[in-house]
């Protein structure tokens, strides 16, 4: 698949690079920061979240439950901006970019997402190395109307899809030439990570959940959670994990709270902590929220 430029392009404002000591080994190293961060957004209301949700639902070309709607307005780092893409216009044109596959056609939105609401669930870069959670498949799923945009998976338990989550975002950071925190530390994430949204049922009878997934990008967001945390690798893999084991409403409240630390800290001049949340707090992201003329989200991992 050939991914396109989003239509979103940040400005390109030129300004003199910026260094930042960073600590190597036992002496202190520059690490130039080509692309200075700037003021984080406020997280969203839920009423502005609430409209993507809604205008999601009302596009004949989207086709998600309503969990997965949810879960695809609550990573807006823009609502209002996602709300207009997913707005069916009266003269028919759509402003979803449409992707080929085979088969049929999936629509997705080019927008802007929290880095923290993002998960791997596998990374075929690890797949030669022997894994203590067995990779789940990712099916196509169904409702009511016919196939969704959407796809599923089962775990035993939420420690099973923890454990996973944990063991990729680990042995993706181990693979040699897989970190990327110091590039993103330097000028942020810029290539989109490609996002769908999964269905995660668990066979304990734990509470399903949809989880906003990365299949394509799962090296960037690793690296970025690495960058963001400045932990060691297993520092950033547990990161991830505790966000994900988190309720919605805890994790927005911890995003809230990291975003206010942040533009606090910001005003009083650029700091090691504040270039690595300000690099990586949110990344470029081209969701899925629409499949259409047979088109199969079935994926073997």
């Amino acid at each position: 698949m050939t991914e396109n430029s989003p239509p979103f392009q940040e400005p390109q404002i030129l300004q003199p690079p910026v260094s930042l000591p960073t600590a190597a080994a036992e002496d202190q190293e520059e690490l130039s920061i080509t692309r200075r961060p700037q003021p984080l957004p406020d997280v969203p209301e839920t009423s502005a979240l609430r409209k993507v949700a809604t205008r999601l639902d009302k596009n004949p070309r989207t086709n998600l439950s309503e969990d997965a709607r949810k879960a695809a307005a609550a990573l807006q780092v823009e609502p209002e901006r996602a709300a207009l893409l997913v707005t069916a216009q009266p003269n028919g044109v759509s402003l979803l970019s449409e992707v080929a596959v085979p088969g049929g056609s999936l629509y997705v939105i080019e927008c802007r997402a929290w880095t923290r609401m993002l998960f791997p669930l596998y990374q075929p870069r690890i797949a030669a190395l022997s894994l203590a959670v067995p990779p789940p498949k990712l099916l196509d799923d169904h409702g009511a109307n016919g196939p969704l945009a959407q796809a599923r998976c089962e775990f035993d338990s939420p420690k099973q899809l923890a454990d996973l989550v944990r063991e990729t975002v680990s042995g993706t950071l181990n693979v040699p030439k897989a970190d990327y925190s110091d590039s993103i530390m330097q000028r942020g994430v810029s290539e989109p990570l490609l996002v769908i949204l999964v269905q995660v049922t668990f066979t304990d009878g734990s509470p399903s959940r949809v989880l906003p997934v990365v299949v394509d990008g799962i090296s960037r967001l690793s690296s970025a959670a690495k960058t963001r945390t400045g932990k060691t690798i297993a520092g950033a893999a547990d990161a991830v994990v505790e966000d994900l084991l988190r309720d919605a409403n805890s994790l927005r409240r911890a995003i809230r709270d990291e975003v206010a630390q942040y533009n606090s800290a910001y005003q009083r001049g650029l700091s090691d902590q504040v270039v690595r949340v300000g690099q990586a707090a949110t990344v470029p992201v081209r969701l899925v929220v629409g499949a259409r003329n047979g088109d199969t989200m079935e994926v073997t991992l």
